[in-house]
């Protein structure tokens, strides 16, 4: 993946649900969706921590900071 979509990340730290909402929704603005489906599963199965979530999340998206 050479263009990833952005993602504006402003929960709180550890919010994992947020995160991954975040993810999915950018993934679903770029139709994305063999990817989405991609980074579900890989969630799913390794990303039950948030340190994990945001590695495993971070090849999918660029997260953007909130100016």
């Amino acid at each position: 993946m050479s263009d990833k979509p952005k993602c504006t990340f402003y929960g709180d730290s550890n919010d994992i649900n947020g995160l991954i909402r975040c993810v999915i929704r950018a993934l679903d603005k770029a139709d994305m969706h063999k990817e989405k489906l991609e980074y579900m599963r890989k969630i799913n199965r390794e990303g039950n921590m948030f340190d994990s979530a945001i590695k495993i999340s971070s090849n999918y998206v660029e997260f953007v900071e909130i100016e």
